[in-house]
Protein backbone atom coordinates (compact mmCIF):
# COMPACT_ATOMS: atom_id res chain seq x y z
CA UNK A 1 0.00 0.00 0.00
CA UNK A 2 3.02 2.27 -0.32
CA UNK A 3 1.53 3.52 -3.59
CA UNK A 4 -1.62 4.65 -1.77
CA UNK A 5 0.54 6.63 0.64
CA UNK A 6 2.20 8.34 -2.35
CA UNK A 7 -1.23 9.20 -3.73
CA UNK A 8 -2.26 10.63 -0.36
CA UNK A 9 0.83 12.87 -0.43
CA UNK A 10 -0.08 14.03 -3.94
CA UNK A 11 -3.88 14.36 -3.50
CA UNK A 12 -3.94 15.35 0.15
CA UNK A 13 -5.35 13.45 3.09
CA UNK A 14 -8.79 11.95 2.43
CA UNK A 15 -11.77 12.59 4.67
CA UNK A 16 -12.10 9.65 7.09
CA UNK A 17 -14.90 7.30 6.02
CA UNK A 18 -16.31 3.93 7.05
CA UNK A 19 -17.48 1.62 4.31
CA UNK A 20 -18.94 -1.86 4.33
CA UNK A 21 -16.84 -4.62 2.73
CA UNK A 22 -20.13 -6.09 1.50
CA UNK A 23 -20.47 -3.19 -0.93
CA UNK A 24 -17.40 -4.41 -2.82
CA UNK A 25 -18.65 -8.00 -2.75
CA UNK A 26 -21.82 -6.96 -4.56
CA UNK A 27 -19.81 -5.15 -7.28
CA UNK A 28 -17.38 -8.05 -7.68
CA UNK A 29 -20.25 -10.53 -7.89
CA UNK A 30 -21.84 -8.40 -10.61
CA UNK A 31 -18.69 -8.21 -12.74
CA UNK A 32 -17.70 -11.80 -11.95
CA UNK A 33 -14.17 -10.91 -10.92
CA UNK A 34 -12.37 -9.66 -7.82
CA UNK A 35 -11.12 -6.08 -8.00
CA UNK A 36 -7.51 -5.24 -7.10
CA UNK A 37 -6.96 -4.58 -3.39
CA UNK A 38 -5.10 -1.32 -4.08
CA UNK A 39 -8.00 -0.03 -6.19
CA UNK A 40 -10.49 -0.79 -3.40
CA UNK A 41 -8.16 0.76 -0.79
CA UNK A 42 -7.92 3.95 -2.87
CA UNK A 43 -11.68 4.07 -3.38
CA UNK A 44 -12.33 3.37 0.31
CA UNK A 45 -9.94 6.18 1.25
CA UNK A 46 -11.30 8.82 -1.12
CA UNK A 47 -14.83 7.72 -2.04
CA UNK A 48 -16.82 9.16 -4.93
CA UNK A 49 -15.35 12.29 -6.46
CA UNK A 50 -13.50 14.02 -9.27
CA UNK A 51 -9.73 14.24 -9.66
CA UNK A 52 -8.26 17.21 -11.53
CA UNK A 53 -11.68 18.02 -13.00
CA UNK A 54 -11.13 15.08 -15.40
CA UNK A 55 -11.38 11.68 -13.70
CA UNK A 56 -14.70 10.82 -12.08
CA UNK A 57 -14.63 7.92 -9.63
CA UNK A 58 -17.58 6.18 -8.01
CA UNK A 59 -17.61 4.21 -4.75
CA UNK A 60 -20.21 1.54 -4.03
CA UNK A 61 -21.50 3.59 -1.09
CA UNK A 62 -21.04 7.03 -2.63
CA UNK A 63 -23.62 9.63 -3.56
CA UNK A 64 -24.00 7.87 -6.94
CA UNK A 65 -23.41 4.22 -6.01
CA UNK A 66 -21.06 2.34 -8.33
CA UNK A 67 -23.19 -0.79 -8.70
CA UNK A 68 -26.32 1.21 -9.52
CA UNK A 69 -24.39 3.08 -12.23
CA UNK A 70 -22.98 -0.16 -13.63
CA UNK A 71 -26.43 -1.75 -13.85
CA UNK A 72 -27.93 1.33 -15.57
CA UNK A 73 -25.09 1.46 -18.10
CA UNK A 74 -25.41 -2.27 -18.77
CA UNK A 75 -29.17 -1.97 -19.30
CA UNK A 76 -28.74 1.04 -21.59
CA UNK A 77 -26.08 -0.71 -23.67
CA UNK A 78 -28.18 -3.87 -23.89
CA UNK A 79 -31.19 -1.88 -25.11
CA UNK A 80 -29.02 -0.10 -27.70
CA UNK A 81 -27.58 -3.41 -28.86
CA UNK A 82 -31.08 -4.88 -29.28
CA UNK A 83 -32.21 -1.86 -31.34
CA UNK A 84 -29.02 -1.57 -33.43
CA UNK A 85 -27.10 -4.86 -33.38
CA UNK A 86 -24.84 -3.83 -36.28
CA UNK A 87 -23.59 -0.87 -34.24
CA UNK A 88 -23.00 -3.03 -31.15
CA UNK A 89 -21.72 -6.42 -32.38
CA UNK A 90 -20.08 -7.47 -29.10
CA UNK A 91 -21.88 -8.31 -25.85
CA UNK A 92 -21.55 -5.93 -22.97
CA UNK A 93 -19.90 -6.90 -19.72
CA UNK A 94 -20.74 -8.89 -17.67
CA UNK A 95 -21.28 -11.79 -20.06
CA UNK A 96 -18.41 -14.10 -19.19
CA UNK A 97 -15.70 -12.38 -21.21
CA UNK A 98 -14.27 -10.18 -18.45
CA UNK A 99 -10.49 -10.54 -18.81
CA UNK A 100 -8.24 -12.00 -16.15
CA UNK A 101 -6.07 -9.00 -15.36
CA UNK A 102 -3.04 -11.09 -14.50
CA UNK A 103 -3.44 -12.95 -17.77
CA UNK A 104 -3.43 -9.66 -19.67
CA UNK A 105 -0.25 -8.58 -17.88
CA UNK A 106 1.45 -11.89 -18.66
CA UNK A 107 0.47 -11.77 -22.33
CA UNK A 108 1.67 -8.18 -22.60
CA UNK A 109 5.03 -9.06 -21.04
CA UNK A 110 5.46 -12.04 -23.34
CA UNK A 111 4.71 -9.86 -26.34
CA UNK A 112 7.64 -7.62 -25.33
CA UNK A 113 10.12 -10.50 -25.17
CA UNK A 114 12.38 -10.96 -28.19
CA UNK A 115 11.82 -14.02 -30.34
CA UNK A 116 14.35 -16.80 -29.70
Amino acid sequence: MAELEKLKEFLGAPTPRRWSAGEWTAVENYIGSPLPRDFKAFMDAYGTGVIAEELVIFHPSGSSPLLDRMVRIHESFTESRERRPDDFPHPFHPRGWWPDLMGLRLRRRRALLPAL
